[in-house]
């Protein structure tokens, strides 16, 4: 028999490093194997030449753009070549071209492939790839050009990091010169740089002495070093501006941008390789500039994707990733990926689809070559269909009957049964009682009402809209001792308006808009005026004093004055939508109603989307989108189409939050086994097997105390289980170890505990698991009073703690084992502990 100690050295490694795709038993002797997954070495730069392109049969190019006209004041224009759109393999063959122009006192080309303006005129450039060539007509327009600051200084600090967090864009700048976050306020920088210290960082009568020249050239000291290369056109841009008496505006400008495009757009390669990008910014006149050398890029993976500052992206891998792009306020995405598996053999055709959600993922997985999992045996699904939607632990029987059931729609039935017990309202109310962070020290006495409010509308399955609704609109005493008071306290959630509005948009709609409160959101289309509209909402609801009679209470009413200041424009701020639609409130009027009105149409492109995402997160461990509350434009979708699918059905079911909990577990894709299959060993977001994923705080305590048998103590509560206690104040070692949602700040928005020493030491060197296992009054004592055979023992531990029987090979060495033991109990004791002490008891799989 091993001991118990020396059980405990490596269940403890076991549990705190456990990542692996499939889970194990681990119980010694024997480990049953696992998929090792070895990260793919970054295989070296490839030739210029694309792989496969030699293998095209009579390939025929094409250049874009054809034709481009550069107007005074435009940088340049980025040409592309690539093979025809008629060939089933296309490659970007930019970077292997060789480039030249017919007249260079027009328009020059650089290697890449960027030709730059020089005078007015028509030049011819062509690219040379081989024995082919293909030509752009370049047409450049105009000797006078206009000034617009911010469509021509402000990217240039943007592209060197000027106004980055780390340099001037610091709340408080640097060295007494500051700018705006990203350039995200044109007039403020203008201001900044041209009257700031008396006008002394520019000099019209000698340009390059202008010291914001001399400090970005490092001709003087500059704690950001050289960022403005004097040979570059940057450079004598800025010069040429500041000789022009740096104007806010000069001349016939475009007007504000309207949008960014990104070309190619969406790239699917044969292999790793190169791909050059094109970004064009489209303004307000019509007017469409190509600012591929002052656009910011972000890979969202840089073991698969790097990009230069030029927007020359290098595929390093078999893999698929996004690209950010970001241009002023502008934020787009664009992904570029291969084929995973491309000698695959796999027939996509013949997987059985049981609604949108399968047609989606496997018609996504065919064209990326990644093979789905099996499904997963009855007894793993029904042990983690359980423990989502419910919390609980199947029991021995459960799974015994579930295996010997033959109707085909078994677990169809068994996700209904689940979806109707009382375990599903108390173990979902957590779910949702962590996501509006519901405490007894957020919110006293109404704690106990809001709880109340949010079981009874889980019971009665209220529509998730109609939730939402009641939560922003609801006015009173949020004390008094009706269901009606429980979303009251919603109002009473965050200091002041700004928190307010930045809860409801990431709860309810998956936007981050907290930096917006400072300047244009960096990473999203959110401006500091969109904000603060947002914020207006909330600005005339909240507490007041409850009058006579009612001992002080704070009483939610509408205040008709209240009111919130935008600092950028010092003026009030009025109610307005994402996006910047206005909205009339009559005086008097509450605000928020509106807000609700259009967060629950069923056309709004965040609410449903936000909701489908948030969901599939809580049954997956991770979104569509991850972090499930971050639908971000620099945070796509893995599956953009599941995700609208998804999102349309929900709107479809009228917001029925039990259906698309039905919808998705009983999909194929959620029934996969965790087990992977050769092509998809190294996914972990494709979604084409499940993700083992840590037992959360609640399922962890509930877990322990139904195999064992010993039920489990919470404070002056008294025996309860453990998704009986939602409230964090109600002391729990355990549940605090493994990470429940403390619910004073913003919590993960799916509750996937961290694993940590700390959980080791608790269930391993303390005496959580074992004071349960040698429990006179728990399972094993009732058991070993049965005086059961040893094979009847270790088939029971293992059905009881692993929902599975054992392997015949398990079965045979600890049967050995407890029929050669000095003492049955001493032995069934430790072979219970090790099983509870397994990261196959751990984790959900």
């Amino acid at each position: 028999m091993i001991p118990r100690k020396t059980l405990t050295v490596v269940l403890g490694l076991l549990l705190v490093s456990a990542c692996g795709r499939a889970p194990a038993p681990l119980v010694p002797p024997k480990v049953r194997p696992t998929a090792n997954v070895v990260p793919e070495t970054i295989r070296p730069r490839p030739s210029e030449a694309p792989p496969g392109v030699t293998a095209l049969i009579e390939p025929t190019l094409e250049i874009s753009p054809p034709q481009a006209t550069l107007r005074p004041g435009d940088p340049g224009v980025q040409l592309r070549v690539q093979t025809s759109a008629e060939h089933v393999n296309r490659h970007d063959l930019t970077a292997s071209a060789t480039w030249r122009t017919d007249a260079p006192g027009v328009a020059i080309v650089d290697p890449d492939g960027y030709v730059r303006p020089i005078g007015s005129g028509t030049a011819t450039v062509q690219g040379v790839v081989g024995k082919e060539v293909v030509s752009a007509e370049i047409k450049v327009t105009g000797s006078e050009r206009p000034w617009d600051f911010a469509a021509d200084i402000l990217p240039v600090f943007s592209r060197f990091g000027c106004n980055t967090g780390g340099c001037h864009g610091r709340a408080e700048g640097q060295n007494g010169f500051h700018l705006a976050l990203f350039g995200s306020d044109a007039e403020g920088d203008y201001r900044a740089l041209t009257r700031d210290g008396g006008g002394r960082r520019l000099s019209p009568m000698d340009p390059e002495a202008s010291l914001v020249l001399r400090k970005a050239t490092g001709r003087l000291a500059h704690g950001g070093g050289l960022r403005l290369p004097p040979t570059s056109d940057e450079y004598q841009m800025l010069a040429a501006w500041i000789k022009a008496g740096a104007p806010s505006q000069r001349g016939q400008t475009h007007g504000p941008l309207t949008r960014v495009k990104v070309e190619p757009g969406d790239v699917r390669l044969d292999g790793p390789g190169l791909v050059q990008l094109r970004v064009i910014a489209h303004y307000q006149d019509g007017h469409q500039r190509d600012v591929t050398r002052l656009a910011a890029y972000k890979s969202n993976d840089d073991s698969a994707v790097v990009v230069n500052a030029n927007g020359q992206a290098r595929l390093l891998r078999r893999a698929e990733t996004d690209l950010v792009v970001r241009y002023q306020s502008k934020v787009i995405a664009t992904r570029i990926g291969t084929t995973i598996n491309p000698d695959l053999a796999f027939d996509f055709a013949a997987l059985p689809r049981n609604n949108i959600i399968d047609e989606e993922l496997y018609k996504r997985l065919e064209s990326l070559r990644v093979p789905p999992s099996p499904a997963a045996s009855d007894a793993a699904f029904l042990r983690r269909v359980t423990l989502d939607l419910t919390g609980e632990y199947p029991q021995t029987d459960d799974v015994r009957e579930f295996q010997k059931e033959t109707d085909p729609d078994k677990r169809l039935a068994l996700v209904d049964r689940l979806l109707a017990s009382k375990a599903f309202v108390q173990f979902w109310q957590i779910k949702l009682g962590d996501l509006l962070q519901i405490s007894q020290s957020r919110f006293g006495a109404g704690a106990g009402y809001y709880e109340y409010w949010l079981n009874q509308s889980l019971a009665k399955n209220v529509p998730w809209d109609q939730m939402v609704r009641q939560l922003l609109t609801s006015v009173g005493d949020p004390t008094r001792p009706t269901i009606e008071a429980g979303p009251i306290n919603y109002a009473l959630d965050g200091p002041d308006a700004k928190v307010k509005a930045e809860q409801t948009a990431q709860r309810f709609l998956g936007l981050r808009m907290r930096c917006a409160q400072c300047h244009d959101h960096p990473f999203d289309v959110w401006t500091r005026d969109e904000y603060y509209s947002l914020a207006a909402f909330f600005a005339k609801t909240g507490p007041s004093g409850g009058g006579p009679g009612l001992m002080g209470r704070m009483i939610v009413k509408v205040d008709p004055n209240g009111q919130i200041m935008n600092p950028r424009t010092r003026q009030v701020a009025v109610p307005g939508l994402p996006g910047g639609e206005p909205i009339e409130v009559s005086e008097g009027d509450d605000p928020r109603k509106a807000l609700a009105d259009w967060m629950t149409k069923p056309d709004n492109p965040y609410f449903a989307r936000a909701l489908a995402n948030w969901v599939w997160a809580q049954l997956f461990g991770k979104g569509l989108v991850d972090p499930a509350d971050n639908l971000s434009r620099a945070n796509p979708p893995v599956h953009p189409e599941l995700l609208d699918a998804l999102a349309r059905s929900v709107v479809a079911q009228k917001f029925d939050l039990r259906a698309l909990i039905r919808t998705i577990a009983v999909s194929n894709a959620y029934g996969a086994s965790s087990q992977t299959v050769p092509g998809n060993e190294r996914d972990v977001r494709l979604f084409s097997h499940h993700l083992p994923r840590p037992l959360t705080a609640h399922q962890m305590a509930g877990a322990l105390a139904q195999v064992t048998g010993v039920k489990d103590r919470f404070g002056p509560l008294g025996y309860r289980k453990a998704i009986e206690i939602n409230d964090p104040g109600t002391p729990s070692v355990i549940l605090d170890t493994f990470g429940r949602c403390p619910r004073t700040t913003g919590c993960a928005s799916v509750d996937t505990p961290s694993l940590s020493l700390r959980q080791a030491l608790l269930v391993i060197g303390g005496d959580v698991i074992d004071s349960k296992v040698t429990s006179l009054n728990g399972y094993l004592a009732d058991l070993l009073k049965l005086e059961p055979s040893p094979d009847e023992l270790v088939e029971l531990l293992y059905l009881r703690a692993l929902c599975r029987p054992p392997t015949d090979e398990e079965l045979s060495h600890w049967s050995a084992e407890l029929a050669q033991s000095n003492t049955l109990s001493e032995a069934a004791e430790d072979l219970f502990w090790a099983l509870l002490n397994s990261r196959e008891f751990a984790f959900n799989h």
